[in-house]
């Protein structure tokens, strides 16, 4: 009588190729997946709470968000933040590449401010 061989595959017979701890990890990645799809509430469902829904669910972006603004902008936001008249204004590019728009505004009829706007549209400095 012959001694039977045993290997890879009369052990994995009727088995797929892709080890036990690996479909462990494909099941547990499934079930939290399914979890976590279940699990989050879509924007446009009604609030548990009964109440009327907020008019305005997202975050509103600071001013310019996502692209460089101009110099007549920049002047408009030293004069909103200020309340001042505006003497001069310009721009200028720093060598890493942003760009900065130096804006000077007489404040209360006696004060020079100059003010900084990047170029995503925020205030950066006002002296």
């Amino acid at each position: 009588m012959q001694p039977a061989i045993i290997n890879d595959a009369t052990l994995n017979r009727g088995r797929s190729t892709i080890g036990a701890r690996w479909r462990w990890v494909l099941f547990c990645c499934a079930v939290t997946g399914l979890w976590v799809a279940l699990s989050v509430q879509p924007v446009w469902a009604e609030p548990a709470s009964g109440l009327a829904p907020a008019t305005n669910n997202f975050v509103q972006p600071t001013r310019g968000s996502g692209r460089i603004i101009g110099l007549n902008q920049a002047i408009r936001i030293a004069q909103e933040e200020s309340g001042g008249q505006v003497l001069s204004a310009k721009s200028v590019r720093r060598p890493n590449g942003v760009l900065h728009h130096k804006v000077r505004v007489l404040v209360d009829g006696q004060r020079v401010m100059t003010m900084v706007v990047d170029q995503n549209g925020r205030l950066r400095r006002g002296r």
